[in-house]
């Protein structure tokens, strides 16, 4: 007998795909938008740092070609991924999967984004490009065969780490500094909380990536493993996070432990509860226990900055 609840959310989907606006939501979701902001947030952070300031011309500027970076590394990644995206029930907003566009034209969008990308860093400086140049072979390595980082436990976790965590901020950082003089622990706290959020979504893929014979690290070590070593990297981001603060950036001061210790301490708490570490997390605790926890982490992170730029007293 056929599940009438499965009838229902079949019949559900059908009408909200037909809708226009579903489809322009499926678009922004195809180019990566809602990631956008994974991508500039250690890019914003990079640049405060280095630049001393919350705004500039060139923080935008950045915003616009990682905007562009960010959308083309998707599009890549729904091309290399069409075949396995077609069994993924998660994947169906894909519009390749759709058909609603072709391969050869999303190679076309992909080639314009990235190449608009490359050329838009020529105005910054050589090192800027340097990064946007490793942050594109990176791209390529994590999903084009013969490399495919992707399927590849532990070059997974590093492809990520490395890009999101390092070079985005590094490049944010050589607009205004010396490419090699960034602050090693500040840098690190950036690095392990990405991973930290990033480790979950390995989690919650375990079924699906294991019934399509697809390694990752999660289906390599399981999902409880996974989801602990995202704790664990909080606990170090939050770690390297206040040491930076204190051997990096500013003097020993408890005040500034009384005022940042807590918020710290209140990541690795929240993260335990809405993150759990269990077999199998659902799409929709990961998607909850992520999106507080970034938060969390940006305000932390955020109010590091605000001490750093000397807008808050707290001697």
């Amino acid at each position: 007998m056929r599940n009438p609840g499965l009838k229902m959310s079949n019949q559900l989907f059908s009408r909200l795909i037909s809708n226009k606006l579903f489809t322009q939501l499926t678009w922004l979701r195809f180019i990566g938008f809602e990631f956008w902001m994974v991508g500039f947030t250690p890019f914003f952070i990079g640049y405060v740092v280095g630049a001393g300031e919350l705004f500039g011309v060139d923080l935008f500027y950045g915003f616009v070609i990682f905007a562009f970076l960010i959308s083309s590394t998707f599009i890549l990644n729904h091309i290399c991924d069409l075949e396995l995206d077609k069994k993924n029930p998660r994947k169906q907003f894909s519009l390749l999967v759709r058909g609603v566009i072709s391969v050869r034209s999303t190679w076309y969008l992909f080639w314009f984004l990235q190449i608009s990308c490359l050329l838009m860093s020529l105005r910054v400086n050589t090192e800027f490009l340097y990064c946007i140049i490793g942050l594109t072979v990176i791209s390529f390595v994590y999903n084009v065969e013969p490399f495919r980082f992707k399927t590849k436990p532990g070059f997974d976790l590093a492809s990520n780490g490395l890009s999101l965590g390092f070079l985005i901020p590094l490049s944010a950082w050589s607009i205004n500094q010396p490419i090699f003089d960034f602050p090693r622990l500040y840098f690190f706290a950036i690095f392990c909380y990405l991973l930290a959020l990033y480790c979950p979504t390995m989690a919650v893929d375990v079924k699906f990536d294991r019934d399509s014979g697809i390694e990752t690290f999660a289906t390599l070590f399981g999902a409880v493993n996974t989801m602990r070593l995202s704790w664990i990297f909080t606990i170090l981001g939050a770690g390297s996070l206040l040491f930076s603060g204190f051997y990096e950036i500013f003097p020993w001061n408890y005040k500034l432990l009384i005022w940042t210790g807590w918020l710290l301490i209140l990541e690795i708490v929240v993260h335990y509860i809405f993150l759990p570490i269990n077999s199998q997390p659902s799409y929709h605790t990961v998607a909850k226990g992520s999106i507080i926890l970034a938060t969390l982490e940006a305000v932390a992170t955020f109010f590091f900055l605000v001490i750093f730029l000397d807008l808050f007293s707290i001697g």
